[in-house]
């Protein structure tokens, strides 16, 4: 995994990172997208499919904060139906990929 990304105009810093119980960080998710910080932190030490699902994840997080969905009167203003839309779409998108290993390539080949 590589240290940054590039969402919209955004650089993002990836970065794995414990929890830390006496702050409350990350002790309920295996990650988390900080767009005061522009970083995702992702716990260490998840099985590889763990790891990729929570990138995508954190990846569809900070994709709706860029876009403004999460703004006030957008439709995903609530954060609980921003988790709710991030994890499904999250969960199918992974499963999609392991189900169907030649899209990922076919999506590169044509994006170049």
């Amino acid at each position: 995994m590589k240290n940054t990304i590039k969402i919209g105009y955004s650089i993002i810093d990836i970065k794995k990172q414990s929890p830390q119980f006496t702050k409350d960080n990350m002790t309920s998710n295996y990650g988390q997208y900080l767009p005061r910080e522009n970083k995702i932190e992702i716990q260490p030490g998840l099985s590889d499919i763990d790891e990729a699902n929570v990138l995508l994840h954190e990846i569809l997080h900070a994709s709706v904060w860029i876009g403004s969905l999460s703004q006030s009167g957008q439709p995903l203003e609530e954060s609980k139906d921003e988790e709710l839309v991030v994890n499904s779409l999250t969960n199918t998108l992974t499963q999609v990929l392991i189900d169907n290993k030649w899209v990922l390539e076919y999506l590169i080949k044509k994006l170049k």
